[in-house]
């Protein structure tokens, strides 16, 4: 006959495999590094394969692993969703994941009007590189399954202060210019070479530029007077509309950045996905 299998292993392995941690897992289930270990190994031996590397004090899945743990993660989430459904706690939740900045600048000032319309909905916002068991991700890298959400352009952006010396796009060349680099993320991110070229402007000498990982730092910088940016339209509507931020230059330039959206399978048929989704267009479609 074969043995039952050991739940109480996967829900061990589950956690340890999200925090690549032995210690980190016992402390979210009161329990020693050591009782992790032999759970995993209880787990292991039931499988028949090792699931981790444990080399180094460094902990990494092997491949088996990392074709395990999603499909354990996703039955453990649906589990309690079902289970917060039947306690009669609140009828659904969501946890999406966005860029830094684009949860910073857009989808956090706009969430008050979904919680107006869906007070019974629970939405747990984080960033992308974390922990992937997320039920929907706004991304602007295009993956498997992913469907276009929207399209925005840049606009040179900076403090009203600052804006009242700048008439023309050659005046630019006079002040620090601030940018966002790429950095591990690895998305094509437009340059202010890129911009003067489709803006027409003659090549001019960058007296001074500055760099920033993150766009939401670059935002702040701008903000504060430090510079002008190179921004995405859509990211900075709420700024301009508040007085934070100017655009000193109007030009239609081509350059674009887009933003996908991808849906986990096991969100897919939750009607909380849906009525989340459909908010999530329109708001994007008001621009507002």
């Amino acid at each position: 006959m074969k043995r039952s299998l050991p739940l109480n292993a996967v829900r061990v392995f589950e956690l340890a495999a999200q925090h690549l941690s032995f210690t980190k897992a016992g402390e979210e289930l009161s329990l020693t590094a050591a009782a992790v270990s032999a759970q995993v190994k209880l787990l292991e031996s039931y499988l028949g394969t090792a699931l981790f590397v444990r080399s180094n004090n460094k902990l990494t899945l092997t491949a088996a692993g990392e074709n395990y743990f999603p499909r354990i993660r996703d039955v453990f989430r649906a589990l309690q969703h079902a289970t917060d459904q039947v306690m009669g706690q609140r009828s659904a939740s969501l946890r999406v994941a966005v860029p830094a900045t684009f949860g910073t600048k857009w989808l956090v000032p706009r969430l008050f009007r979904f919680f107006t319309k869906h007070p019974d909905i629970a939405v747990e916002v984080v960033t992308d590189g974390g922990d992937a068991g997320w039920d929907l991700s706004i991304d602007d890298r295009i993956g498997e399954g992913m469907d276009l959400l929207v399209t925005t352009g840049y606009t040179p952006v900076c403090a009203p202060r600052v804006a009242e010396g700048i008439s023309e796009p050659a005046d630019l060349f006079q002040h620090l210019l601030l940018h966002e680099r790429p950095g591990r993320r690895a998305v094509a991110i437009a340059s202010w070479d890129q911009w003067f070229e489709e803006a027409g402007v003659e090549p001019g000498a960058i007296s001074r530029e500055m760099g920033f990982g993150d766009g939401t730092m670059m935002l702040q910088a701008a903000i504060e007077g430090q510079g002008v940016a190179l921004a995405q339209d859509l990211l900075v509507a709420y700024d301009l509309a508040a007085g934070r931020l100017a655009a000193p230059v109007s030009r239609d330039v081509p350059l674009r950045h887009s933003y996908y959206l991808a849906i986990s399978r096991e969100a897919a048929s939750r009607e909380e996905t849906a009525v989340f989704r459909d908010w999530l267009v329109a708001e994007l479609g008001s621009q507002g």
